[in-house]
């Protein structure tokens, strides 16, 4: 399973290469590796996230160092998620229907905090589509499954990426990500994460234990400086006690 790309889409974003390291074996910030050089070192031994703030740039096809590398989290997953459904990473969640949010995912087993849950799968659009799609997907069904990463740097917007994972272009196999409901106090972190290309992955890190059969949850607009949220029509559903009232929009 892969990102998937609207034609508007500069071409030169999706198929420019990141450069690889020279690192052996596995990489470490002391061998002054090129890709943990631009985010630090983002994962521990055991590939539980260790910081929540920054975009990470993980190794990717041009690098020397081994698959097993810990910079390679979330390409394990995507490799994973091409063969089975049945995967390690796929049995962490399943699908529920919530009597009064509708259908989400909570989780299979307990999670800990830092461990990459899943990765929001579907095809990246540019803004003014997902403003359209967004506006089809609520008349169609009471939700929308846009889900938008903006990036800043010193307040100014550096990055936006938005991925409908809910696309056609998809077909009847859809990300189950899609289905995670909004918390205004959420346990997933959703983190930019850079491989090959210059278009991230959008990957939802868990960012506390979290215990078999909890909901699982993140925050529509987690990438928005809180002085730029923009509120929809919607009432939250969330009943936390930070509650915005009134559900993120595009």
């Amino acid at each position: 399973m892969e990102l998937l790309y609207h034609e508007d889409i500069p071409i030169d974003l999706i198929t420019e290469q990141l450069i690889g390291c020279k690192c052996e074996n596995i990489c470490r910030l002391e061998d002054n590796c090129t890709c943990l050089s631009k985010s630090g070192m983002s994962y521990d031994m055991n590939g539980l996230l260790t910081n929540f703030m920054n975009p990470i740039f993980e190794c990717n096809s041009e690098c020397v160092c081994s698959q097993s590398c810990t910079n390679r989290v979330v390409q394990r997953y995507l490799n994973d998620a091409e063969f089975t459904f049945e995967s390690e990473y796929h049995t962490k969640t399943y699908v529920t229907n919530h009597p009064v949010m509708g259908r989400g995912l909570k989780a299979a087993c307990e999670i800990q905090r830092g461990e990459l849950v899943c990765v929001y799968l579907g095809e990246v659009i540019p803004y003014k589509e997902a403003c359209l799609r967004e506006a089809l997907q609520l008349a169609c069904y009471g939700r929308n499954f846009i889900m938008i990463m903006r990036e800043y740097s010193d307040h100014h917007l550096v990055s936006e990426t938005c991925v409908d994972g809910n696309s056609e272009s998809w077909g009847s196999v859809k990300s189950k990500a899609r289905l995670i409901n909004h918390s205004c106090t959420p346990n997933l972190t959703v983190v930019p994460v850079r491989v090959d290309s210059f278009i991230p992955y959008l990957a939802l890190f868990a960012n506390k234990v979290i215990f078999e059969g909890t909901q699982l949850s993140y925050d529509y607009a987690q990438s928005v400086p809180s002085d730029k949220i923009r509120l929809s029509n919607t009432l939250c559903l969330c009943s936390s006690d930070s509650c915005r009232v009134y559900m993120p929009g595009v």
